[in-house]
This record gives structure tokens, C-alpha cells and sequence, in this order.
């Protein structure tokens, strides 16, 4: 089925049938009236006459204000009234699970016969996901929960720690680090991916994250984890407790680079961790993944012992970023105990899609290969033929009337991811309406959840996204507060 969103969008729900009624107090009202009976004693009579046509007046402007209210904002007895739902020409999220031809999603069922998907491709990989990339919707899967080395993938989680150092300013792109003898070969075994440092070098960490995301570097990712916690060992346990806080129970690390076997992860839940990756830091496409090479080592990292000879280019490893059409990432990765891995992403228009294969297998290490973008490429070429990412702009969101507050109106914003995942062939089923109260009081906190933009299908509700207040309304004055008092009975006493 479609997978479990990981990040919840679920809010709190406001009960809009209650409906609150402010009275003037009785106490209030006896010596209001006791004041007025009090002047009027000692007024002359022609101010009698105007203070009671004044109060005729201001009775009828209340009436008036009243009625026009009640006209405007008719309330149906026990419900919270609701703007008018808006429908538009457009369809709706789903999950599709490989076994079945229907889409689900949190809310309910997208049904599309087979008929109307083609068939999904046939995949060599022994476990695979395929995702909408802002959805987080499960369109493909493949024993999608089984435990599997990635191997290279595993820099992913390196380099989104690197990030996490950079953006906290613990760490900078242009810091020179000094390249200890450990972090080369014969300490990282040379057949395997290497960006070649040598003992001695000064390396940026810029070109290391260019090493561990390019090229695949071994040795870069041991310098970078180095750097970070000290230690392999102890950046394997902050790596651990990083995709733990994240909400991951099946992605097990114990050293930074994938050499060993026994880091796991399981496709599914890899899917959604380059989903966040993403999300987290969207500039890692443009300034890593999808460069196509890296020259190194450059003249500036000559060391003790070692001199670079001319200009040495390296290439990605990554071979959908050269032929695929939208194609702009992510990682490969190999060890004999697993086979041949990829995590890959491409966007075309508003839709971007994440593929994971797990455990390729391959007649010799150029034809696993080959068959590893194979699948991948076969698997987003069907998510781009049969589905769709949409969203829909309800447009400017109001509370019309707020009572008893210093402002008369209240805007509104969405909470949440405002897209869903869609067939194609569907899309001109999907109708979206917006549920929100007319009139609320104040106070009111800024982001207060008070209703919801709900995508349908076929008469089904199928997806929400959460609508909370853009501003806080804090209460008005004593007269604003009377006053609101007065014509919200007026307007409770004509809505029946």
C-alpha cells in the first residue's frame, strides 16, 4: 500500500458547532439603566427627547447590523458554517502498491483499473521503491522492507551530517583539513571507490564532499567522518541517532563510507530518507550530485612525497545524470555481499520522483551495472508516464468576521504539503473544497487550527491539508467588546 507518511500532517480539531453567546451582564445592564435614569432627572426636556431618539437610533443601526450580518454569514443550527466548497478540474493522491491496481492515500482510495496504469516494469534488483518526491507517495515497491547493505548509498547520510555541521557553522567549506595516513590506502582497500588522497594533502571540504558525492570516495567520506566526530565509530553512532530522530527504525549504520556489510537500511524507508535529503538541503543537487566530474588532485595538493602530474578529471559515477532527461542525482553503490545499489531522482515539470534498487545482481561488474540503470531508468520512465504531482491554490483564506477582537477578519494559511500524487488518466475527476468558519472569536493565536483543504475523488475524500490562522487576533477594547456583544445576540436571535 501506499507508505506511511512519516512526517504527520494531522492538527488539532477545532469544534465549530459550539456557538458562544455574549450577553451584556445582568448587573451591567441595571446600572447602565440607573445612569441614564439618573440624568435624565436632571436634564432639560429637549435633552430627554434627543437622548431617547439617540437610543431609537442606535437600537436600529443594531438591528440593522444584525440583520446584515445574519444575511451574510447564515449559520445552520448545530454545524459551523463553511465557505462555499470550491471545485476545480483536477485529481488526486495516491499509493500504488505493486500487487494491486488501485492508488491509496491517507483519507482514502484513488481506484485506476489496469486499463488506465500500464503495467509496471520488471526489475532485476532483489528490493525496490519508487516515490513521488513531495508526496512521499509509495507508487512502486519491490520487497520494499528488506534489510540490505547499500554500500555507497551510505554516503547520503555522511553528507547530510556535513550539512547539518555547515548550517550550524560548526564547520566550513573552505577549511583545510591535514589528510592522515588512515584515511588512505593501504588503510581503505584500494580496488574499491577512492577520490586518491594522499598522507600530507590539505583538502577543502568542499572537494571532500565533491570526493564522497562524485566520485564516490571511500577515503573522503573516513576524512570528512574524521573531522566531524573524531572517529569512524563515533560518527557511525551520530549518523545512527541522526536518521533515529528523523523517525527511521530500519536504517543501521557502523562506519561512513559502505565498505561494510553491515550497514542496512531497506528500500522503502531509503526512498523517503533521500526525500528528506532532499527537502533538507535541495542546494546538494545542484552543488554535488549532478556534477558531471571533478578534477583532482590539482597542483595546490602536492604533499610530502607525492607531486600531482598534469590535470587528472574524474567522472560521476552516477550514469542516469549524463542520459536521462531530468535526472539529477544521487548515488551508486557496490559490494560483492549486496551487488549493485542506486538511489536516484529526476524532475520533469512539477513532478520529481525517487527510485531505490537494492541488491542488483549482473553476468560481470560492467553488465550488473548496466542492468542497475536499467531498472532505474525503467521505473521512472513508468512514474512519468502514469502519474502526476498537483497542486491546487485555493487563494486567499479569510475568516470574514472575528468577534470581540481589535481586527474585524483573520487570514488563514496552509499547514502542510498542499500536492498530491495522481494517475494521470484521473486527473479531471479531482475536485478540491476549503472547510473553514465564518466567524471566530477573539482572542486567537497565530497558526490555531480552524479547518482544512480537502482534495476528493470521485466523491471520496482523499487528502487534507491543515488551515490555521497567518496572524494573531488579540481582544479589542471594552467597546468593541460590548459592542460585539450587542449584535452578536441580535445576530444568534435572527439565525434562530
Amino acid at each position: 500500500m501506499f507508505p506511511e507518511k512519516k512526517h504527520s500532517n494531522s492538527s488539532k480539531e477545532l469544534n465549530h458547532d459550539e456557538q458562544i453567546l455574549v450577553e451584556v451582564p445582568t448587573h451591567e445592564q441595571r446600572r447602565l439603566g440607573s445612569c441614564l435614569e439618573h440624568k435624565a432627572v436632571r436634564a432639560r426636556p429637549n435633552h430627554r427627547l434627543w437622548s431617547a431618539l439617540l437610543c431609537v437610533a442606535s437600537l436600529c443601526f443594531s438591528l440593522m447590523a444584525a440583520t446584515q450580518l445574519f444575511a451574510q454569514s447564515p449559520q445552520t443550527s448545530g454545524t459551523s458554517s463553511k465557505q462555499d466548497a470550491v471545485s476545480t478540474g483536477l485529481t488526486a493522491n495516491g499509493d500504488r502498491p505493486v500487487t494491486e491496481s488501485t492508488t491509496t492515500n491517507k483519507g482514502g482510495t484513488t481506484e485506476a483499473t489496469d486499463q488506465e496504469l500500464s503495467a509496471p516494469p520488471k526489475i532485476n534488483a532483489r528490493s525496490a521503491a519508487l516515490i513521488d518526491a513531495t508526496t512521499g507517495t509509495l507508487l512502486y515497491a519491490k520487497n520494499p522492507d528488506l534489510e540490505l547493505p547499500p554500500a555507497s548509498l551510505t554516503k547520503l547520510v555522511t553528507l547530510h551530517l556535513v550539512y547539518e555541521e555547515l548550517d550550524a557553522g560548526r564547520l566550513s567549506r573552505d577549511e583545510l583539513v591535514d589528510i592522515d595516513p588512515k584515511d588512505c590506502s593501504p588503510y581503505i582497500p584500494y580496488g574499491s571507490s577512492l577520490m586518491y588522497l594522499h598522507p600530507g594533502m590539505k583538502v577543502s571540504i568542499r572537494d571532500l564532499m565533491l570526493g564522497a558525492a562524485v566520485v564516490s570516495g571511500n577515503d573522503a567520506a573516513y576524512v570528512l567522518a574524521r573531522r566531524i566526530s573524531g572517529s569512524n565509530e563515533a560518527f557511525a553512532a551520530k549518523m545512527n541517532e541522526a536518521v533515529q530522530k528523523m523517525g527511521y527504525t530500519h536504517l543501521h549504520f557502523v562506519e561512513p563510507s559502505g565498505l561494510s556489510e553491515l550497514n542496512l537500511v531497506t528500500a522503502r524507508e531509503f526512498a523517503l530518507f533521500c526525500r528528506d535529503y532532499i527537502r533538507l538541503h535541495p542546494e546538494a543537487l545542484t552543488q554535488l550530485h549532478s556534477v558531471k566530474s571533478i578534477e583532482f588532485p590539482r597542483p595546490e595538493h602536492r604533499a610530502p612525497g607525492f607531486v600531482p602530474k598534469g590535470t587528472i578529471i574524474q567522472y560521476n559515477r552516477n550514469p542516469i545524470i549524463f542520459s536521462y532527461d531530468g535526472a539529477d542525482g544521487l548515488k551508486t553503490g557496490y559490494i560483492i555481499e549486496v551487488g549493485y545499489n542506486m538511489a536516484a531522482t529526476a524532475k520533469r515539470g512539477d513532478s520529481r520522483f525517487i527510485t531505490v534498487t537494492l541488491g542488483g545482481t549482473g553476468p560481470s561488474y560492467a553488465g550488473g551495472g548496466a542492468l542497475r540503470t536499467k531498472d532505474t531508468k525503467n521505473l521512472l520512465d513508468w512514474a512519468f508516464e502514469n502519474f502526476e504531482t498537483v497542486s491546487l491554490d485555493p487563494g486567499q483564506m479569510v475568516v470574514q468576521k472575528v468577534w470581540f477582537g481589535e481586527k474585524q477578519s483573520v487570514e488563514l494559511a496552509l499547514d502542510g504539503i498542499n500536492a498530491v500524487t495522481i494517475p494521470k488518466v484521473q486527473k479531471a475527476a479531482l475536485v478540491y473544497r476549503v472547510e473553514i468558519p465564518k466567524v471566530m472569536d477573539a482572542p486567537i493565536a497565530k497558526g490555531a487550527p480552524v479547518g482544512k483543504l480537502i482534495y476528493s475523488l470521485n466523491g471520496k475524500d482523499i487528502y487534507s491539508v491543515p488551515i490555521v490562522t497567518a496572524q494573531a487576533v488579540p481582544q479589542g477594547n471594552l467597546f468593541r467588546r460590548v459592542w460585539d456583544g450587542i449584535i452578536k445576540f441580535f445576530s444568534n436571535i435572527f439565525a434562530g
